[in-house]
């Protein structure tokens, strides 16, 4: 394929996109580049505060107005496309934080999840990161709660507040 039919095909497919996902775009791509930088740069446990209260090994999903779920799969959509056009580390975490960012900026209640792999061959542990907001699953694969068991559950702290009354 040419140079030009490539442009092409990818300016058409663009042109299918909502607008939300062609404004956001460039932000959730800097999120994840962001994201990708503080797990290079920083221990874990500077970043998970960030993520919110840990509520162990749990896989909560915060109620969400079928609104809230609408922009969950727009969140989604975005950092998805943005990872696949990341020349840094765009995999599960950074993309996880990406969304949880983009979910407290639309007021989108999200959990951020982080677990193993059920089954594995012995010996290896294979992690993976998630995000949550009622029944939509904006990052890491609907087949999450499924295929992995759950370590870590990251809530905001009011919700985390709403769960311990």
């Amino acid at each position: 394929m040419s140079r030009t039919g490539m442009i092409a095909r990818k300016l058409a497919v663009a042109g299918r996109q909502p607008p939300f996902v062609l404004l956001w775009l460039a932000p959730a791509w800097l999120l994840i580049g962001l994201s990708s930088a503080l797990i290079t740069l920083l221990p874990f446990r500077r970043i998970a505060p960030w993520l919110g209260v840990n509520l162990g090994a749990t896989a909560h999903r915060p109620a969400a107005s079928p609104e809230q779920s609408a922009r969950a799969r727009l969140i989604g959509r975005t950092v998805s496309i943005a990872a696949s056009y990341a020349p840094f580390r765009s995999n599960c975490l950074p993309q996880a934080m990406a969304a949880k960012a983009l979910c407290v900026l639309w007021r989108v209640p999200c959990a951020v999840i982080l677990g193993i792999e059920r089954e594995r061959p012995a010996g290896e542990l294979r992690a993976h990161a998630w995000t949550s907001c009622g029944d939509v699953v904006p990052t890491g694969g609907a087949h999450c709660f499924a295929t992995h068991v759950p370590l870590s559950c990251f809530v905001p702290a009011r919700v985390a507040a709403a769960l311990q009354r």
